[in-house]
């Protein structure tokens, strides 16, 4: 029973990423300056719970060689997706760009929920109410995650709204996987979760380099900035 509770509410805290989407689609006709501020708060964001939160439990968990080497992996699997995904032309329409954002985000925000639902699992088994609080925490900033996906693809003039808030929601289902896995592992060694943080932290730091900061301060770098520096202080609170 007590199993079945907190894989439900690793479920919830994983699908709250549809409930970004639904904020994005709501908001018609964004500006430049609304895009430059969204994908500058996802930045922000990506940094904050890599910095903040990713990175110091690797390194608690683990130690800090365990930390590098998954912080490498997940910077090197990213560069891969990078470079399999169809590269964008000047010559072909920003939506175009904007639609491979989205979904390079999306991959990028599915790792980082693996170890979150591997941590909300590894909790519970220390305590019920650690657990709960854990999946609460996530669920919470799963929602600013899936409006950074979303609003990319919100940009795209093919993508229909419900494809939009499913793709959203998929990322957040990595969560409940990672639960499973957490409950499993708890009594092994902590390697692979230090890594598994540790890894995330890396792709999430190389979209936010390679992507989301560049592409926020084409327009206005202005408001880009107020949305990097308000994503990492809402990381600050809710890690």
């Amino acid at each position: 029973m007590i199993y079945i509770s907190i894989y439900l509410w690793s479920l919830i805290a994983g699908l709250l990423t549809g409930v970004g989407a639904i904020i994005s689609i709501a908001i018609k006709n964004p500006s430049d300056k609304l895009l430059s501020l969204s994908l500058g708060f996802a930045a922000g964001i990506m940094l904050g719970i890599s910095t903040f939160s990713l990175i110091p439990e690797s390194i608690e968990l683990g130690n800090l060689y365990y930390c590098a080497v998954g912080f490498i992996g997940g910077a090197i699997f990213l560069g891969l997706i990078d470079y399999i995904l169809p590269h964008i032309h000047k010559n072909e329409a920003k939506y175009d760009e904007y639609k491979k954002m989205g979904y390079f985000i999306a991959i990028g925000i599915a790792v980082h929920n693996l170890p979150e639902g591997i941590a909300i699992g590894v909790s519970n088994e220390v305590s019920t109410v650690m657990g709960f609080y854990m999946a609460v925490s996530i669920g919470i900033h799963n929602i600013a995650e899936g409006l950074s996906v979303a609003m990319p693809l919100r940009l795209s003039p093919n993508m229909k709204k419900t494809r939009i808030v499913f793709i959203t929601t998929i990322t957040g289902l990595a969560t409940l996987f990672g639960t499973f896995i957490g409950t499993a592992i708890v009594s092994l060694s902590t390697f692979f979760i230090s890594v598994s943080l540790a890894f995330a932290a890396g792709a999430m730091i190389y979209i936010t380099s390679a992507e989301l900061i560049p592409k926020s301060h084409r327009s206005h770098g202005k408001y880009a900035n107020i949305g990097v520096i308000a994503g990492i202080l809402l990381s600050l609170f809710l890690g």
